[in-house]
């Protein structure tokens, strides 16, 4: 591995790629680099969000200059280098990033990229202020290989006015799962014949990933526990069973609706039951799956006045009396190779989960004629800031008692060895992949009673594959 990445960097070195920051450095300063993927071009002429809080947090800290290094684009190309050749290729000739953003942290742990934080942010009471659901997943045995900088929610949107339109009350933040597919079945109109039905549910995909959690206390997102996963258990054979109930019920699921439509010799005629256009921003769709991310645009439509109903966030539904909403949490890595961890740790925060840093990007929001408004919700549980974001996000107030809870299941792509290939990459027999059985699973032309058994086997096989590499690892931090 290591010397693959001295080749590559070798060779982006030949093309100009790898080019060391070119500012002066004010004399007496700390330098510290930084990277990530939202930074945009720094030739724009519209204001990024980013960069404005480095040059915040330079003015904040007059003793630190932070340098931004670009993303190279591949030659001949007007596309960016990919984010692991980047990484790799700047670790080659020990140059990475004192920051950089994370989308693979076991990666960088076998790869020796990361240093261990533990000792700097199990000393601050505002790392320790961040809920333990998230701090945990990339804490490893004890050592804290990265830091939190953007948590988002996902878990359905509700229009109310479409409910009480329909003579039904709205799901909320406290319905059950029941109680949301009962009141949705009520309200959806799939069966009309002249554009004015109304769609029930859109976006039951994830139900096989958070629903288990929800079942059972000691699992997370696809029935991962300390043990590894569970996909031969009643919990998931009854998850399943749920995902292709509504699945199969074409009278409130708009993907059961799309199957049917999409089957042979079908008469179902979608442009016939629902207005043309797309369905949310028309105000006809009754409850949709989205991430929190999508407020800010969804925010201003309601605002310019596109949108005349109202919306709510009620995460995901009550589960026997569970509520543990999904996230994806984003992460900063600093780098092994740092000479200023303390520094490095400090801009991490800033740009993550720090309050003062939490609150310039509030205050950025309000100034800064044309910038994007913050779009990640306090990843403390802060009054201040929490006011202070629902003050900007009017219409997602019910997010905020989910925030309080702090109960949450972080999707694992970033964080969890081996994921990727136990729930979508990984061979599972001679002719399928993990993700192929699985979308079979879904859609209904595999039975669980039938493959569980090895499913789950082979999940798990290809999970304590990777997590022993990782362990001997993380051993050596």
């Amino acid at each position: 591995m290591k010397k693959i990445m001295i080749i590559v960097g070798a060779i982006l070195l030949s093309f100009g790629l790898l080019a060391c920051t070119k500012d002066e450095v004010p004399s007496g300063k700390t330098v510290i680099t930084y990277a990530s993927w939202n930074l945009g071009s720094e030739e724009a002429t519209e204001p990024n969000m980013e960069r404005l809080m480095i040059d915040a947090f330079m003015e904040k800290y007059t003793d630190i200059e932070v340098q931004i290094i670009e993303r190279p684009k591949i030659p001949g190309t007007n596309n960016d280098l990919g984010w692991n050749e980047f990484l790799a290729a700047r670790a080659s000739t020990q140059t990475l990033p004192d920051v950089f953003q994370s989308d693979n942290i076991p990666y960088y742990v076998i790869n020796d990229w990361a240093y261990n934080l533990t000792d700097i942010a199990m000393a601050d009471p505002e790392y320790l202020n961040v809920s333990e659901d998230i701090r945990s997943v990339a804490t490893y045995d004890g050592k804290v290989m990265a830091l939190p900088n953007a948590v988002h929610y996902a878990g359905y949107v509700v229009n109310q006015t479409l409910y009480d339109n329909q003579g039904q009350d709205y799901p909320t933040v406290d319905s059950t799962m029941d109680e949301v597919i009962q009141m949705t079945k009520a309200a959806a109109n799939h069966a009309s014949t002249n554009n004015t039905g109304v769609v029930g549910f859109e976006g039951i995909e994830h139900i096989i990933h958070w629903y288990p959690a929800q079942l059972n206390p000691d699992y997370g997102w696809f029935t991962l526990s300390e043990d590894g996963f569970n996909l031969d258990s009643p919990e998931f054979a009854t998850t399943m069973e749920l995902y292709r109930t509504m699945r199969t019920d074409t009278t409130y699921v708009l993907e059961a609706l799309f199957d049917a439509a999409a089957a042979e010799e079908s008469t179902v005629v979608l442009g016939d039951i629902f207005p043309e256009g797309d369905y949310f921003n028309n105000g006809v769709i009754l409850i949709k799956w989205y991430y929190s991310w999508d407020f800010g645009w969804i925010q201003s439509k309601i605002n310019s006045g596109d949108y005349t109903w109202d919306l709510d966030f009620i995460g995901t539904p009550v589960v026997n009396g569970v509520k543990r909403v999904p996230i994806v949490a984003d992460f900063f890595t600093v780098a092994s190779n740092t000479a200023h961890p303390e520094e490095a740790y400090l801009l991490s925060k800033w740009m993550g989960y720090g309050k003062d840093g939490y609150q310039e990007r509030l205050d950025l929001s309000s100034s800064v004629e044309g910038i994007s408004q913050v779009n990640f919700a306090p990843i403390q549980n802060d009054s201040d800031l929490l006011d202070a974001y629902f003050a900007l996000y009017p219409s997602f107030s019910s997010l905020r008692s989910i925030i309080e809870d702090g109960t949450l299941i972080v999707e694992p792509p970033k964080y969890l060895p081996g994921y990727i290939n136990a729930r979508y990459q990984g061979t599972y027999d001679a002719e399928n992949k993990m993700g192929d059985i699985i979308n079979g699973l879904m859609a209904g032309e595999v039975l669980l009673a039938d493959i569980k058994t090895q499913l789950n086997l082979r999940a798990n096989a290809l999970y304590d594959e990777a997590r022993q590499e990782f362990e001997t690892a993380l051993a050596n931090k």
